[in-house]
């Protein structure tokens, strides 16, 4: 019998069309409900007289998408934003193309930005898109965050107490702390960037020059100063199945813009965090003056990476995935992860969304968004 691997469906992108947040997690609650419906196999199975060959379980999934802007509130937003609040967030966003394609033979260029049939986006010559950020209650814990082009999402379907063994078992608190574990792994194996957590969720970095000046007046300077959160974490259970995950900054404004017309993160105080900013790989990795992310990209790909996945956070992702794999008890790095091709992804986003049921600018927005990814391919 052929080893366990992690199936990795990697929904794509190309500027400027980016996945629905709604279209991802119409894909989630998919592969949800499978791993839910096997538990229910097994409890009648089990209750029936005449046995019968227990169900084959579903593998152990993840779903990776850089999503279109979007701003989610968690379960501790317990108060109503006001008007002005909302009226703050959802005003239109420019979004550049941040994230070069990396170069691998297989792997078309993008073509260029052109209006789309979303009648709250527009575009111009240079590329860049005017775009209305959405706005979703979400099931995580914790307050406002931002999801958008320029970051990777990241949501390992598992069951947490898998009943066949076939991977690892983990507790809620275990599970976090995987996520976390994942996270700094990617940063660290595929990018040389250190990363760590803090008492406040999250993946964190030090700023390189706060790190300077950290350790010059290291016994004046709060020990916090100067940190920067690369990784946002969210989680939802059900019966100890997982969703949502990590959202990983991969190519995204810093905060040295302070324009809300450009840079999302200048319009709230992430996760409620006063005094805290936001980074990316590509800023530490510019810091630094290391190698650029598509170098190491590169460089990855040379070594047996995925290539022909079109963006830097298709190629994260599936760092990532490697990493994920071997956490939980499975063959280390690409060995241990199945990655779907585009085709099969396109195939089953059409199929939910043959039957879909919605709201109507949410099902044109993800109609749209998959007519313009079909053409590309």
């Amino acid at each position: 019998m052929a080893p366990l691997r992690l199936q990795h469906l990697h929904l794509p992108s190309i500027h400027p069309h980016y996945v629905p947040y709604s279209l991802a997690n119409r894909v989630q609650e998919l592969l949800r409900r499978q791993h839910l419906d096997f538990k229910d196999s097994l409890s009648s199975s089990s209750s029936a007289s005449n046995a019968s060959p227990p169900p084959s379980p579903p593998p152990p999934t993840l779903i990776s998408f850089t999503p279109a802007p979007i701003f989610t509130l968690g379960r501790r937003q317990t108060a109503p934003l006001t008007p002005a609040e909302a009226a703050r967030l959802t005003a239109p966003l420019l979004i550049s193309p941040l994230s070069s394609p990396s170069p691998s033979p297989s792997t078309p260029s993008a073509p260029s930005a052109q209006l789309t049939n979303d009648a709250s986006t527009s575009s111009n010559s240079t590329g860049a898109i005017s775009t209305t950020p959405r706005l979703l209650h979400s099931p995580r814990g914790g307050l406002t965050t931002y999801h958008g082009p320029g970051q990777v999402v990241l949501w390992p379907i598992l069951d947490l107490h898998p009943l066949h063994g076939a991977y690892r078992t983990f507790s809620v608190k275990c599970y976090a702390r995987l996520l976390e574990e994942t996270t700094i792994g990617t940063l660290g194996k595929g990018f040389g960037i250190e990363a760590f957590t803090t008492e406040d969720p999250g993946v964190w970095v030090r700023r390189l020059q706060q790190q300077q000046q950290h350790q010059r007046d290291r016994e004046e300077r709060d020990r916090e100063d100067g940190l920067a959160k690369i990784a946002a974490l969210g989680v939802h259970l059900r019966r100890h199945i997982t969703a949502l995950g990590t959202a990983l900054n991969v190519d995204m404004p810093g905060p040295e813009d302070v324009n809300e017309r450009t840079n999302p993160w200048a319009r709230f105080v992430a996760c409620g965090l006063t005094g805290r900013g936001v980074t990316s790989i590509v800023d530490e990795l510019a810091a630094r003056g290391g190698q650029s992310v598509d170098r190491l990209l590169r460089l990855r790909q040379g070594a047996g990476g995925h290539q022909g996945q079109s963006t830097r956070e298709a190629e994260v992702a599936g760092v990532w995935a490697g990493e994920l794999a071997r956490h939980i008890g499975l063959e280390e790095g690409d060995e241990g992860v199945e990655v779907a091709g585009k085709g099969e992804v396109i195939r089953l986003m059409e199929g939910l969304l043959a039957d879909a049921v919605g709201e109507h600018d949410e099902l044109q927005e993800e109609r749209s968004y998959l007519e313009r990814i079909k053409e590309a391919h």
